[in-house]
């Protein structure tokens, strides 16, 4: 619905749970808005261009990243910008054993990381056990954006402010280890002159 409010034509939402969709209609009607039930692999089936496409918290599920951002690539207008945020490289990587070494009163004083540089499937437990994902190192996510012809325009790791940590101060651990990447990268270069200069 923000995207409708802020002047859009056209929003189309796509998830590949029913269930998700439902919530999504109920929550944000609008003529506006098309929801349609596809996986994210398969979004190149979608012969339209957008302004901008945006992912929550998904890349980090799909095995093929470098074909889906191709595919958000194509789906572009020049110009058009891909916004998309996923679990942290940090946490990627990690898929058993002890999470956090802590000082002698249990308070987490660094994250333990393994395998940082082995990319591929990982199963950890998130609510349930058994949730798989893919990991992939941070120049792994960059080269594969700027392979497909984005340019870089904005990379947050972001971290409590001092003030949600006196409200919060649980969430200390984040200056540790950012939970989250979020990228935003621009189509605004033709396949045919992305290696001009290399």
């Amino acid at each position: 619905m923000h995207y409708v409010q802020a002047g859009a034509d056209r929003v189309v939402g796509i998830d590949i749970s029913e269930k998700m969709l439902a919530v999504a209609k109920e929550e944000n009607s609008h003529p506006n808005i098309t929801y349609v039930r596809m996986p994210m692999e398969d979004i190149a089936e979608r012969k339209e261009k957008f302004d901008v496409v945006v992912s929550s918290l998904a890349m980090h599920y799909v095995e093929e990243f470098d074909s889906v951002v191709k595919s958000v690539y194509e789906l572009l207008h020049e110009n058009g910008v891909f916004i998309f945020s996923q679990e942290h490289p940090f946490n990627t990587c990690f898929s058993g054993g002890e999470r956090w070494t802590r000082d002698e009163n249990g308070r987490k004083i660094y994250a333990n990381l393994s395998d940082y540089s082995v990319e591929g499937e990982r199963e950890s437990t998130w609510f349930v056990e058994h949730v798989k994902k893919y990991h992939r190192t941070f120049s792994g996510i960059i080269n594969g954006l700027v392979e497909a012809g984005f340019t870089i325009q904005q990379i947050l790791e972001p971290v409590p402010t001092q003030e949600l940590l006196a409200q919060y101060p649980e969430d200390y651990d984040l200056l540790h280890k950012p939970d989250f990447l979020l990228v935003k990268v621009r189509k605004n270069c033709k396949k045919a002159d992305r290696n001009i200069g290399s």
